[in-house]
């Protein structure tokens, strides 16, 4: 199914820019009785053989439509299989299932130039290690996106270059210690997928990329990326209002394990200190912090790329996230002064989506203009980024602003504004 609708696409076909999978279901399901000419046609050119009106085939289940501000891609996406009903939250177990199921990626018809420009001369038996480095490189460049641009702008090639991956590794032509750089590259660029899916409210592909990252990081023994799949699953549960501590508890013992580099973690004891804080935590977040600060310290330039952005700053503004969930106004203002005073406005989403917690924490201590104006600023730095997460966040802060919409005139100006649209927060 997801093939013909491809082809619709790349083909300019008739109704191309209008197929989908659900029409292409109701085709092959006999809900429609006669499939019409388009995708008689389209089947003929993927040489499978065409229906009669009578026949029903199985039925593949399309991947759900995502919830969020943010339109679902226009053109469908190949993840990893569907989840089954066997099929939880709980994810994060060592089964042989999830370790086979990772490759499960229908290829996208787009994918062959790509595969060529990485493996190269292709009549050659072997992967070689440089194929592994190279697209490994070219992740940590188009890593650097995130920094500027949205889930929404960033995702299709992300999850292009994960399926690139899990393509040569279906190949089987890779030696051990190549197939194990693949995985962990795999499982990398199956994390990056899946962070730029959920920045852009699409939960159903994100939680597909992130199973798909903790399979291959398991398969490859880094448990440390094991470890931030989980980290990037429980950042998940949390935005879906579902338990996320006993994800996190498993990437704390990930960061545990020898072998992993300081640097992740203290990527992931500051992930799971906001897991405890959201928790109400307060003890159990604080030795998180500590046990990040004191990992950072030792941490060298060596650093894995997905690990490396984590500097003082960014430990400085998960304390003070952290505090203000606590609802410790005092502990957290001061630290996110600092620390978003000498964070460039160059990261519009992540600044906008950290001062959301500065605007709380002032709103908690009384300072109700302080808030305003800080809300304010936060979405003249986002502009247009296509992220949900910022302005959603921003617009729950704002609402607590709404008792005060007739006394303060910053908290007018601001609920008065188109900002904060479509999420209305006035009422």
């Amino acid at each position: 199914m997801d093939h013909v609708v491809r082809l619709a696409f790349t083909t300019n076909e008739e109704r191309g820019t209008k197929l989908d999978v659900r029409l292409v279901g109701r085709w092959e399901t006999g809900s429609v009785q006669r499939p019409q000419a388009v995708y008689r046609r389209l089947l003929d050119q993927l040489g499978a053989p065409v229906p009669s009106a009578r026949r029903v085939p199985a039925v593949t289940r399309p991947v759900a439509d995502m919830p969020g501000g943010c339109p679902a891609p226009a053109e469908p996406v190949s993840v990893a299989s569907t989840p089954s009903d066997r099929d939880s939250d709980a994810w994060d177990g060592d089964s042989s299932v999830l370790r086979r199921d990772f490759l499960r990626a229908s290829g996208s018809l787009a994918l062959s130039g790509l595969l060529g420009s990485v493996l190269g001369d292709t009549s050659s038996n072997a992967t070689t290690i440089d194929v592994a480095t190279d697209l490994s490189n070219r992740l940590t460049s188009l890593r650097r996106l995130d920094d500027t641009l949205g889930g929404a702008d960033t995702y299709r090639l992300y999850n292009a270059e994960a399926e690139l991956s899990a393509r040569i590794l279906q190949g089987g032509t890779a030696g051990e210690v190549v197939q194990r750089a693949l995985l962990a590259v795999h499982a990398e660029q199956s994390q990056q997928a899946g962070w730029a899916a959920f920045d852009a409210g699409w939960h159903d592909l994100a939680r597909e990329h992130f199973r798909r990252s903790h399979a291959a990081a398991l398969e490859s023994g880094d448990p440390g990326l094991a470890g931030n799949a989980l980290a990037f699953h429980a950042y998940q549960l949390i935005a879906l209002g579902k338990p996320a501590r006993t994800i996190s508890e498993k990437s704390v013992q990930a960061a545990g394990q020898d072998g992993v580099d300081p640097g992740v973690r203290a990527l992931l004891y500051s992930r799971a200190a906001w897991t405890f804080a959201l928790d109400g935590d307060a003890d159990t977040t604080a030795r998180c912090l500590g046990l990040a600060e004191e990992a950072h310290a030792v941490a060298e330039a060596r650093t894995p790329d997905y690990a490396a952005w984590i500097d003082a700053d960014e430990l400085a503004i998960m304390t003070g996230r952290c505090w203000s969930e606590l609802r410790r106004p005092l502990r957290a203002v001061p630290v996110l002064e600092s620390a978003l005073g000498r964070y460039s406005d160059a990261h519009a989403r992540d600044k906008a989506l950290y001062s959301s917690w500065l605007a709380q924490s002032y709103a908690d201590a009384g300072e109700v203009e302080q808030a305003a104006e800080t809300i304010t600023a936060s979405l003249r730095v986002m502009g247009n980024v296509a992220s949900v997460r910022p302005r959603q966040r921003l617009a729950e802060v704002a609402a607590r602003l709404g008792q005060h919409h007739g006394d303060v005139p910053a908290v007018r100006e601001l609920l008065r504004g188109d900002a904060l649209h479509p999420l209305d927060v006035r009422h």
